[in-house]
């Protein structure tokens, strides 16, 4: 036996009789603040513009935000959408269906996400319930066909496999990007379309896989609006931010950092912490050394409320700014007397009193006697996408493709949504603030409706 056959036989004894052991381990950030492109004067003009039918690019960024701008380059993705030209419209239904099925990846049940889970779930139920209830005698009821992740790689791989083996038509998922990412490889071979309701993660539509539409308006959006209003609305220049040690954290936050360094002030420090970790002194000394204008917090709400209030605790004066989890309660609970003051970017107001959310608010109080958050919301109108175009198409995976990848804009219960050239929502967020124990909301920017592309073909 040579060498080469020795150790391969060594790691598959090792694998087999469970000696070696893999778990998840944080990553040292490298070179975090580097730039990637030009550092051009602020307000330096793009010299891109759109052609007639391009959808908006990477996200709808403002001109002054666009990477590269000052160059027009050979080609850039996301304006059109990849079509999906392979076989299926036509393929005759299933056999002897029973119902029709929709899809549900769930958050492990008993992890960091797992409550926003439990919220996703009951908006998803609640738009199955009434579509049901909407049926008319002999037509086939719609059914959840629900599965929990778990921690362990590649289990949103197997779940969704699953989907297709029970004649699941679409699904919608997950909140953790990891596995969303992993799930929409397997979409893409399954030919299975899914519909994130909840994962910020700006680099999940970057693959352009035409089986995806997310109604969840990611970090971009956050990120443009908090940039903007940090450093030309309040000019403030002296900016740290302090978010969670890992990929959401490291994802979450490149729209804002790249943002600011296009305005011509690059983040002065950016300071990492792992979840739910209680000894973060030395990353408060290094703030306090930095003496910042403004600290921006992405991460789980209490761990930021626990930074914030440890910030303030050791002097610091700058001004509190964070990503929409430091709306949920825990941040302000664990922060204290910190909160005050803390703006944040956020999808909507949840105390607006349209019509379509009250409603909705109401429907949903009835049924599961607590009031529905953002992950309830879009994850109920991502739902009732699906069901609308399974109405139209039957049970056909490749007709309900075509009918939501065609969606250009939607009206739902969160309010109006405008969908790129990657299917991403980039209606405008909305900026918050904590004042006297509540937050205080602006109110929502006004679109127009019929502009869904950059130039609309005659």
């Amino acid at each position: 036996m040579n060498t080469t056959h020795l150790i391969a036989l060594v790691l598959l004894t090792s694998v087999f009789n469970g000696t070696a052991q893999y778990k998840y381990a944080d990553k040292p950030d490298t070179h975090t603040n580097y730039p990637a492109e030009p550092v051009l004067p602020p307000g330096a003009a793009s010299v891109q513009k759109p052609d007639e039918g391009d959808y908006p690019y990477y996200g709808n960024a403002p001109d002054e935000l666009l990477p590269y701008r000052n160059i027009q380059p050979y080609y850039r993705y996301w304006l059109t959408r990849l079509p999906f030209r392979g076989p299926g419209k036509d393929y005759p239904d299933p056999p002897n269906l029973k119902s029709l099925k929709i899809g549900l990846l769930s958050p492990a049940p008993y992890g960091l996400e797992a409550i926003r889970g439990e919220m996703s779930k009951k908006g998803v139920v609640l738009a199955i319930e009434e579509a049901n209830a909407a049926r008319k005698p002999g037509q086939l009821p719609f059914e959840l066909f629900e599965k929990a992740d778990s921690p362990q790689w590649g289990s949103a791989a197997n779940i969704a496999v699953e989907f297709a083996d029970n004649e699941v038509l679409a699904f919608v998922g997950t909140i953790d990007g990891d596995a969303t990412h992993v799930a929409l490889r397997v979409a893409l071979k399954i030919e299975t379309f899914m519909i994130n309701c909840s994962d910020p993660d700006p680099s999940l539509t970057e693959t352009q896989i035409p089986w995806l539409l997310r109604v969840f308006p990611d970090n971009r959006q956050q990120g443009y609006r908090l940039a903007l209003l940090i450093v030309k609305e309040k000019g403030l220049k002296k900016i740290v931010v302090m978010r969670t040690n890992s990929r959401p954290g490291r994802m979450g936050v490149r729209p804002f950092v790249d943002a600011v360094r296009r305005l011509g002030h690059p983040v002065l420090q950016e300071i990492n912490f792992r979840d739910g970790d209680q000894a973060i002194s030395t990353q408060i000394a290094v703030v306090k050394q930095a003496d910042p204008d403004a600290v921006v917090f992405w991460g789980n709400p209490a761990d930021a409320g626990l930074a914030a209030a440890q910030l303030r605790a050791a002097g610091v004066k700058a001004a509190f700014f964070g990503f929409d989890r430091v709306v949920e309660p825990a941040y302000a609970k664990t922060a204290g007397p910190a909160a005050e003051g803390t703006t944040a970017a956020y999808f909507f107001d949840p105390d607006k009193t349209d019509p379509a959310w009250k409603g909705f608010c109401e429907r949903f109080q009835k049924r599961f006697g607590i009031k529905p958050d953002v992950y309830a919301g879009y994850s109920f109108d991502g739902t009732q996408m699906l069901i609308e175009a399974i109405k139209k198409a039957g049970p056909n995976r490749y007709r309900i493709h075509d009918l939501v990848t065609a969606i250009d804009e939607y009206n739902g219960v969160t309010g109006y949504m405008r969908f790129d050239g990657r299917w991403d929502n980039i209606a405008p967020v909305v900026l918050t603030q904590y004042k006297g124990g509540q937050w205080h909301y602006e109110p929502a920017a006004s679109v127009n409706q019929k502009q869904a592309r950059a130039v609309t073909k005659p």
